[in-house]
């Protein structure tokens, strides 16, 4: 009898990190589908302007850097989500000069993105500790809305957003490029 239950316990513990390793297996892709993303926020709004400065929370992304693979993960999943939900806003999008295809499209390729990220996310427990980068991100985004609503969703305001999620999206791939290193 205690022969049976050791077999179980070695095939549940197999098939449990066999499942987690097939799940992160999509941090591999990443970077490729984060070239698809660039590639189509570039092709939306043509060269970025040099002059326009946008706030950036650069110390947060240096925290997580150092942080364990499951809260990369989960601040992976959380900016992708931030992201959606500040370019979806295609009732502002008015006076701005993209293609609405292209914006579909891209959102598309994000929300591809976030859904795997969070299969990957899935199989992590909550974090026992407090996870300050959910409210440090929160209110980056909440800036970023703010300069849209101040300059009247106006082109260069979504220019400024445009070069924010830019530089989001290339700091998160290196965060995802650490991250599978780890898995």
């Amino acid at each position: 009898m205690k022969q049976i239950q050791m077999w179980t316990y070695v095939f549940v513990i197999f098939f449990t990190l066999q499942s987690q390793c097939s799940a992160c297996k999509w941090l591999g892709r990443y970077r490729t589908v984060t070239r698809e993303s660039l590639s189509l926020l570039e092709e939306m709004g043509g060269q970025y302007a040099e002059n326009t400065m946008v706030p950036f929370p650069g110390p947060l992304y240096n925290s997580i850097m150092k942080a364990e693979v499951e809260d990369k993960v989960k601040f992976l999943v959380l900016t992708l989500e931030h992201i959606i939900n500040l370019m979806d806003d295609t009732e502002h999008m008015d006076l701005v000069k993209w293609n609405p295809k292209t914006v579909e499209y891209f959102l598309k390729v994000l929300h591809r993105q976030s859904s795997e990220l969070k299969e990957c996310e899935d199989q992590y427990q909550q974090s026992p500790h407090k996870e300050s980068y959910k409210l440090k991100i929160k209110r980056h985004f909440r800036t970023l809305r703010k300069i849209l609503k101040k300059e009247r969703y106006s082109a260069q305001a979504w220019e400024k957003i445009r070069r924010a999620v830019k530089t989001h999206l290339q700091r998160m791939d290196i965060i995802a490029i650490s991250t599978r290193s780890e898995v």
